[in-house]
């Protein structure tokens, strides 16, 4: 495994027990989502004010605020890349390095503009207005990025003429030092560093002192002011240890050479997150016109302007809750299928989908671990409960990754084109129809495994288990593919070329698709509950009659039940969509969510939960990789 050390894309690799490694990547990830969220928060509220965009000093946060957001996203990419690939392109890293290098070295610069037009401010209060117009504060944006650019881009012109023209096409571990591995650029990078840190803080000391002795001599809320420059001053310390990164590292490195995976990590964490985390703090909090507006937009107070819904509406988009599991269900029209419209407000919209995507990253951290676990273990591989489990687990992760994407495709495109949402629709379709079959199959095994234990081993081999699994895919395919073909033949040529809002009902738009797609529910609803209740009474009463761990018995297969009751909706969701519609006439935005996450996501996480936390054999092994002990082959 590998960890992080940046100096911006600094990963450098060290051994990490599985579980540490998700766990650290599930950490990096959850924060960055709610730094990102928050700071998406600033910016809605920047672009609907006119008193913020006509401002300098909120021109000049907000840029520092996008440029964070840019900068944390590809970080943590290359953070989690750093795990998983491992490998990229070098020429593809190169792109990905160059952006969060100009990024990385525009925060600090971002500041120290920052505080001088705080001193100019508060200093010469009557030229303020004159020296700094919004002209200026556009053009000094652009001169941050060119001089980013100027420190960044010899790096690679270094390359290009030093490397051969096969480098790029090879793959390396995407790090600055692999990317431009040329000792010249190494040596330049040192020297740019060195003179921007002390240009940096020779303008932060200055300009800070001079306000806060301004504001003392003014007697102007001189506590206030000495409060944002110790902020400031931890920002900017935060900041400036990106151009002392590789120095540090190396420190590092000798200082705690048993602890260098988790020590590169806090560095990682300290110098690329958590700066990124101070700003909204400062000026979003802090500031009281920033704060009047975001708690007006906060608490969505009413707004009547027709144009102002409409923006909103773009901006929120639609409320997709199971397009990816093949329902009907939307909030918000235009797709002409004549659906209730329904509006929420921005923060509403990231809300839903930020508790949405922590819940599936959660989940699939989990789901990841059982299935390294089961890989890891012959006496795992070798048994077909397993097997089916692990086949489950699987198909839960491709269907809640889907499920998820769709859902914020649906708040952040609205419409996308025909071939991706068919591209996405179809092994979301499928992957959903899979689970309660699947959870068919393994109700069938363990009937087999307590009603006919001596013939057990003959029936369920791992060759028919396979099988057994392609058979769940072919009928999966059965119950869907006729959908295309109808699809294929009924639509003409320019609706493939069109973008439509992503759902089963805009994609197969054919009555024939639904009709075909509601008897096929209904038979599979019939034949999979059949199937569990006779298995499972069977398991019960076998159970009871051989004295065994009926109690055990009995839990298990309430919580099968439950899971496949869960599963189950999907069948009868269109029909429950029509029921809440009239209970809930005024609730269905919340009610849609709601269903979403209780038809599409829990029932990911009761399968860990069944089979590997209640398993003695699946434990045992589990165990070791949560006390992060390495098992060798």
């Amino acid at each position: 495994m590998t960890s992080a050390a940046l100096n911006v894309t600094s990963v450098v690799r060290y051994p990490d027990p599985f579980s540490k490694a998700v766990a650290k990547n599930v950490m990096v990830v959850a924060v960055g989502i709610t730094i990102v969220y928050i700071n998406a928060s600033l910016i809605h509220t920047f672009s609907k004010h006119q008193i913020f965009y006509m401002n300098p000093r909120y021109i000049l946060f907000i840029h520092m605020v996008v440029n964070d957001m840019i900068q944390l996203i590809l970080a943590i990419s290359l953070f989690v890349i750093s795990y998983t690939i491992r490998q990229l392109s070098v020429s593809i890293c190169s792109i990905l390095v160059l952006v969060t290098l100009f990024t990385s070295e525009n925060t600090p610069l971002s500041l120290a503009c920052m505080a001088v037009e705080c001193y100019i401010a508060v200093c010469m209060p009557l030229r303020h207005a004159q020296i700094w117009t919004i002209r200026r504060t556009h053009l000094l944006i652009g001169f941050m990025w060119m001089t980013s650019l100027v420190s960044v881009l010899p790096d690679l012109f270094i390359t290009l003429a030093t490397e051969p023209l096969e480098f790029y096409h090879s793959r390396v571990f995407c790090v600055r030092e692999t990317a431009f591995p040329n000792p010249i650029a190494i040596k330049k990078r040192d020297y740019t560093y060195y003179v921007y840190l002390v240009i940096v803080w020779l303008i932060i000391f200055y300009t800070y002192f001079k306000i806060l002795f301004t504001a003392k001599t003014a007697s102007k809320s001189s506590k206030k002011a000495r409060n944002t420059i110790l902020l400031h001053a931890v920002q900017v310390l935060l900041c400036t240890t990106t151009y002392a990164a590789p120095q540090l590292n190396e420190f590092i490195l000798k200082t705690f050479p048993k602890d260098q995976a988790d020590s590169l990590f806090a560095s990682f964490i300290i110098v690329q997150i958590l700066p990124r985390s101070i700003s909204p703090i400062i000026y979003g909090v802090r500031d009281n016109t920033m704060r009047k507006y975001l708690k007006s937009d906060f608490y969505n107070l009413p707004q009547t302007h027709q144009a102002v819904q409409v923006q909103q509406h773009h901006r929120s988009g639609f409320l997709l809750l199971s397009s990816a599991a093949g329902m009907n269900s939307t909030v918000g029209v235009g797709n002409g299928t004549g659906s209730a419209h329904y509006m929420f407000s921005f923060f509403q919209a990231l809300d839903k989908n930020l508790i949405v995507v922590i819940l599936g990253i959660s989940i699939n951290s989990v789901n990841a671990t059982m299935v390294h676990t089961f890989r890891k273990h012959y006496i795992l591989r070798s048994n077909p409960r397993y097997i089916l489990f692990a086949h489950l687990v699987l198909n839960d992760m491709i269907q809640l990754t889907i499920t998820i994407s769709l859902y914020i495709l649906s708040f952040a495109l609205g419409s996308i084109p025909v071939f991706i949402c068919l591209f996405l629709i179809l092994p979301a379709i499928l992957s959903t129809m899979n689970t309660p079959l699947n959870l068919a199959v393994m109700a069938t095994e363990c009937f087999m495994s307590i009603c006919f234990p001596l013939r057990y081993n003959y029936i369920c081999t791992v060759k028919r288990t396979y099988i057994t699994i392609g058979l769940i895919w072919a009928v999966s395919s059965l119950s869907v593919l006729p959908d295309v073909f109808i699809l294929v033949a009924t639509e003409q040529q320019h609706f493939f070329l069109s973008r439509v809002f992503c759902e089963r009902d805009t994609m197969f738009r054919s009555s024939l698709s639904k009709e075909k797609r509601n008897v096929s529910h209904i038979l599979f609803f019939v034949l999979v509950w059949l199937t569990l209740f006779c298995s499972y009474f069977k398991v019960l009463f076998a159970a009871k009659a051989a004295n065994t761990d009926a109690t055990k018995a009995r839990n298990t297969i309430l919580l099968h039940a439950f899971q496949v009751l869960l599963c189950m909706t999907t069948y009868a969701h269109p029909f429950l969509l029509q029921l809440f519609r009239f209970l809930f006439p005024e609730q269905m935005i919340s009610v849609y969510f709601a269903m979403f996450v209780i038809t599409q996501i829990f029932p990911r996480f009761l399968s860990t939960v069944i089979y590997g936390l209640r398993d003695k054999t699946f434990r045992k092994y589990l165990s070791r990789y949560c006390i992060c002990v390495q098992t060798k082959a």
